[in-house]
Parts: structure tokens; C-alpha cells; sequence
């Protein structure tokens, strides 16, 4: 049977693993806190839009049709047209598939741009302007190629730099490029 010392002793030793267990939990929860869960959901969209993008081309393959892909400023969301007349608008023949931004994310202007050309949300030579500042589309031919390259910038309802992720369409494959702007420079990332 136990002495009382020795209960007491067990005692202190348990309250003494509790206040480091205690402190440690403290740590991790400062730590967690400066964890950028704005970072990872603007990485999450741009996945999302490679997705998109992905998706629009083998559509356009398969199917051996035209594929619009609209980038709504405005709505925040991608509209994917399969354009069977090769018209550029949605006509009864045609089908149309939306895919929105998730967690606030928003089509917007970077301060500087990967490419260097005034900021937009979407720049490059495979831009297809609509007309509306606020739609801006890229076309897939059947081949699954673009007419020129693109890139697509996506931010945090926060507006902060950091939050900033862009992604680029080689025109020629319609192969995805994954960047953020970490530090206040563009770093191109894992695809």
C-alpha cells in the first residue's frame, strides 16, 4: 500500500504534467491562430479553377466542340459554355454549366501583375473580351488548345496582398500554372 508521501509525491507529479500539457496547449493556440486560413482557401479556388479549366478542355476534346470559359467579375463564378455554333453567346443548342468561387473569393486586380502588364483580373493574349470590363472569357478549340496564353488572379474579400493567387493557361496545351504572392513577389508553386 501506498505511503501518504508517496501519494503526495504522485500528486505533485500529476499537477506538473498538467501545467506543461496546459502551457503547451496554450502555445498551439497562439500558433494556430497565425495560421493563414485565407491562404489555404485561395488556394483551394485556384484549384477550383484548374479544375474548370481541366474539365473544358477534355469537354472540348470529347465532345469535338468549342468551350467558352466566362469569368464573371461581377458573380464571382466561371461559366463553362459548350459552343456547338461557335457563336461566343448561349444560344437553345448550346449548354452551360456555372461554377462559383467558394469562401468569398473574388476575381480581382493584383498590385502587380505575373506578367507584367496593367493589373486586371485576367491578362495575357488568350483573353477574350465580351464587351462588359466586369466578363472576361477564354475560348478551347476542339483541340484543346487556347488561342494565347492567360493568367487569372483571385483574391480574399480581405484585399490583402498576401491573399493573392494567380494561375496561367499555356495557350498552346491549356496546362495550368499555380502562383501566390507571398512577401509582396509572385512565387510560382506545385502545380
Amino acid at each position: 500500500m501506498p505511503t501518504p508521501r508517496f501519494r503526495a509525491r504522485r500528486a505533485y507529479t500529476l499537477i506538473e504534467i498538467l501545467a506543461v500539457l496546459a502551457l503547451i496547449g496554450l502555445v498551439l493556440g497562439f500558433a494556430v491562430t497565425r495560421v493563414g486560413f485565407w491562404g489555404l482557401r485561395m488556394d483551394a479556388n485556384v484549384r477550383l479553377l484548374q479544375n474548370v479549366i481541366i474539365g473544358a478542355q477534355q469537354t472540348a476534346i470529347t465532345k469535338n466542340v468549342n468551350v467558352q470559359v466566362m469569368f464573371d467579375a461581377n458573380n464571382h463564378r466561371a461559366r463553362i459554355l459548350q459552343d456547338y455554333n461557335n457563336n461566343g453567346t448561349m444560344d437553345a443548342s448550346d449548354t452551360v454549366r456555372y461554377r462559383p468561387l467558394a469562401d468569398g473569393a473574388e476575381f480581382q486586380s493584383p498590385p502587380e501583375t505575373i506578367d507584367g502588364v496593367p493589373a486586371a483580373y485576367m491578362t495575357g493574349t488568350g483573353v477574350v473580351e465580351t464587351g462588359n470590363p466586369l466578363q472576361r472569357a477564354i475560348k478551347i478549340g476542339p483541340n484543346g488548345a487556347l488561342s494565347g496564353d492567360a493568367v487569372i488572379y483571385i483574391g480574399s474579400p480581405r484585399r490583402i496582398a498576401t491573399d493573392f493567387r494567380a494561375m496561367t493557361i499555356i495557350g498552346a496545351t491549356a496546362r495550368t500554372g499555380f502562383w501566390s504572392r507571398g512577401g509582396g513577389v509572385w512565387r510560382q508553386r506545385e502545380n
